[in-house]
């Protein structure tokens, strides 16, 4: 009886041995090597001339044919500001909503002042580490898809914000207006 409890002890000590050595926690991953410095600086768009009230209204005209393409029937605040953010022409179509008057200036002041795409600041901000964004200007960037900068001949000459749609129907209308200036 003796050899079967000592064989039964030892195959219990092995067993759990064997586990807890199963239990091991595994080896930390090495860090993550540093992203890369480019060597350009993103975004390095010079401003040009003020888009004129004009060109501006034909900006508008292309983003209105975009958002009023069957069957769509999107609501638009659209505003084109000069390379500094500030207002040169406004159009709200009927019965769009007022909370997007604000919106579509910031949005093109946003992409004039900082010279990308508000869509970025929108991305970055779905990250933890985008929380800076509201920290940025005054004021604050507007992080919502929907404001392009005008460029002409490869520089700002201005910008374009949408609201009243969803973010990326404002993204699409206004990308249409940003693509009739060259």
């Amino acid at each position: 009886m003796r050899p079967v409890l000592f064989a039964l002890a030892t195959c219990a000590a092995v067993t759990i041995g064997g586990q807890t050595y199963a239990q091991a926690p595994a080896a930390a991953p090495a860090p993550a090597a540093p992203a890369a410095v480019p060597d350009q600086m993103p975004f390095d768009i010079a401003y040009g001339n003020t888009i004129t009230a004009e060109r501006a209204a034909e900006v508008v005209k292309a983003i209105v044919a975009e958002a009023t393409k069957s069957p769509r029937n999107w609501k638009l605040a659209i505003s084109v500001v000069d390379p500094h953010g500030e207002l040169v022409y406004f159009y709200k179509m009927d019965n769009t909503q007022l909370g997007s008057i604000t919106i579509s200036q910031n949005k093109a002041r946003t992409a004039a002042r900082l010279r990308r795409p508000t869509q970025i600041f929108s991305t970055a901000m779905q990250a933890p580490t985008g929380n800076y964004i509201a920290t940025l200007d005054s004021p604050p960037p507007t992080a919502s898809p929907g404001g392009i900068p005008l460029i002409e001949g490869g520089k700002i000459i201005g910008a374009v914000g949408c609201s009243g749609a969803t973010g990326d129907q404002d993204a699409v209308a206004c990308k249409a207006g940003a693509e009739s200036v060259k």
